[in-house]
């Protein structure tokens, strides 16, 4: 998926970025964090470069990067899962000098603003509980918690902490 917003350009993930990602927020421990089974300290370009083109040739992803306007420097990562026909999930990565500037928020809610043209019912965001940063973004966009599951997720530093579940209804469905 490709927009615009006022600080931000997404545009469909190519190959050609994934050096500037590894540069920008491969290596950074605090990125990785809170990604449960996807983040290693020790890779090195080419772990990396086979780790994003194997994930990325899912057809059933969507996979798109966060560019700055001001700098033109890739600051991120988002992508869609198609859950089922009604729904999708979303994953949201930015490089740490960006956080706390309002840029996830502003990325995720002209995602979900693209969305609603389409006739998806729902869409779906996980975080760490301990992810303070994700879990504003996520109210922020407009998505309710809509479930906790305790000590579920596993940080990189081997710490358990609980996973929220986030929805954002498009279409409500009456029964």
């Amino acid at each position: 998926m490709e927009f615009e917003t006022k600080n931000l350009e997404v545009k469909k993930f190519i190959p050609e970025y994934i050096s500037v990602m590894y540069e920008s927020w491969g290596t950074d421990k605090e990125v990785g964090k809170y990604l449960p089974g996807a983040f290693k300290m020790d890779w090195n370009l080419d772990d990396f470069t086979n780790y994003i083109i194997n994930t990325y040739q899912d057809d059933n992803y969507s996979r798109s990067i966060i560019k700055d306007k001001k700098t033109n420097k890739i600051i991120g990562n988002i992508s869609l899962y198609q859950e089922d026909s009604r729904s999708k999930s979303v994953v949201l990565w930015l490089v740490r000098d960006f956080w706390n500037k309002g840029y996830g928020t502003e990325a995720l809610t002209k995602l979900v603003d693209e969305l609603k043209k389409t006739n998806l019912g729902s869409i779906y965001a996980t975080c760490d509980g301990r992810n303070i940063g994700a879990k504003t973004i996520l109210d922020r966009s407009g998505f309710e918690l809509i479930d906790t599951i305790p000590n579920y997720r596993e940080d990189i530093d081997g710490n358990i902490g609980d996973e929220l579940l986030y929805e954002i209804e498009l279409i409500r469905v009456q029964y």
